[in-house]
């Protein structure tokens, strides 16, 4: 697949998470936002928490989606929405995956934390 298709591959599925939560009430704030080297597929707000949203895509066993982001990227996750706490008026701040999978009907919606 070339970096192109690639990126519009999941692009398209960034769209569909956002579409998914925005029908859920979350309100957008960014679309692949960046903060030096970190960097959110998506970053939403639902009352007074910030979600900092990973958008995944896996053939492999749906089950296991809590694996498909690791420790670090959580913690990169969450230093790059600490800094748009305040310019949101959160008080929070949440690691949110949206997976996807050929498996599954509708896509996951998984708060994520650091273990």
């Amino acid at each position: 697949m070339s970096n192109l298709m690639g990126m519009q591959f999941y692009q398209k599925y960034e769209i569909r998470a956002l579409n998914l939560l925005l029908r859920d009430g979350y309100t957008f704030i960014a679309k692949d936002y960046r903060l030096g080297h970190h960097q959110a597929d998506l970053v939403v707000k639902k009352r007074n928490v910030l979600y900092v949203v990973e958008v995944k895509y896996r053939k492999t066993n749906p089950e296991e989606a809590w694996q498909w982001v690791t420790s670090a990227q959580i913690h990169r996750l969450l230093k790059l929405g600490a800094g748009l706490l305040r310019e949101h008026q959160c008080s929070e701040i949440q690691v949110l995956l949206v997976g996807f999978s050929p498996e599954l009907d509708t896509p996951i919606l998984l708060p994520l934390d650091v273990n």
